[in-house]
């Protein structure tokens, strides 16, 4: 998958669900790794899958891209949907070394509890009549 190419995508996207699908990929290259050629299994227990070796660090492409969705979606007053995008970064990103974008996506989690209106619940005191 041409990973450059799919982040210049998420970039350039306003399409909700284009974007959620790119997420996926980010995630799904993230999971896999390269496996052994079938003839160096033999040598047993000495072979291991290899992580995957890109000239792009797909984490960092999956969280760029999953704050860019967010913020899409924040601003198309998706609210529900921005929200779940920034718990998605700080909580699939846990690591020091991705602080950078998890600060982002506390930052924006303020954010959208400041702009989401409250809402007020009337109690009536009476009891209804049977």
């Amino acid at each position: 998958m041409p990973l450059w190419e799919r982040y210049q995508q998420c970039l350039v996207t306003t399409n909700p669900r284009e974007l959620v699908l790119i997420i996926d990929q980010f995630e799904y290259v993230m999971l896999a790794g390269a496996e052994p050629p079938s003839w160096m299994r033999a040598w047993g227990p000495h072979v291991m899958s290899q992580p995957l070796r890109t000239a792009v660090d797909p984490q960092a492409l999956g969280a760029a891209c999953t704050l860019r969705a967010a913020a899409v979606m924040a601003e198309a007053k998706h609210l529900i949907e921005a929200r779940a995008l920034y718990q998605r970064v700080v909580a699939r990103y846990p690591s020091r070394t991705w602080a950078y974008y998890v600060d982002q996506a506390n930052e924006a989690l303020v954010r959208l509890s400041d702009s989401v209106p409250a809402v007020v619940a009337l109690r009536s005191s009476s009891v209804p009549s049977r």
